[in-house]
């Protein structure tokens, strides 16, 4: 009789475990920092991919821009924008790729290179947008590391406020 009890009990408690292991995992994986299971980590992973966005240099990016043949997007915070940033740029941070996708995809940007910066080495927002666009349906976009003090120390034009 304790046997048939003690059996109960430990099968309850395995069906709790197991349950409650299951919920663990589940918004283990809805969390967008989430612990790595099994060496995968989604973060990682996105990173990974991240880094395949090939980059361009200044001076290609530069004659591009002379030729009308680039399109640059810039993906600091609005405020910084407003202060100033490469003409022609569209502000587009990464959260916001997608809502402009469907425009980038358009027949006016039919062979021009999308090419996405922020400031500062490290800056990864840049990295963020191109991603983004390339994952919503954007041909080709590449990133100017470090791209807005690489433009403002070179000369090249600039402009101020929202447009």
């Amino acid at each position: 009789m304790i046997l048939t009890g003690f059996k109960k009990a430990l099968r309850q408690s395995l069906i709790i475990l197991i349950f409650t292991v299951m919920i663990a995992i589940f918004f283990n994986l809805l969390r967008p920092a989430g612990i790595a299971l099994f060496g995968f980590s989604s973060v990682n992973l996105i990173k990974q991919r991240q880094a395949q966005i090939p980059e361009i240099s200044l001076f290609e990016a530069h004659d591009l821009y002379l030729q009308k043949k680039v399109f640059f997007v810039d993906a600091r915070d609005p405020l910084s924008y407003e202060e100033g940033h490469i003409a022609g740029a569209l502000n587009i941070y990464p959260d916001e790729a997608a809502l402009h996708a469907a425009e980038l995809k358009t027949d006016n940007y039919r062979g021009v290179l999308i090419i996405t910066y922020c400031d500062g080495p490290q800056c990864s927002l840049s990295k963020e947008t191109a991603y983004e666009l390339l994952r919503q349906g954007v041909l080709e976009a590449k990133v100017l590391v470090n791209g807005w003090s690489l433009w403002i120390k070179a000369g090249y034009p600039v402009k101020k406020g929202k447009e």
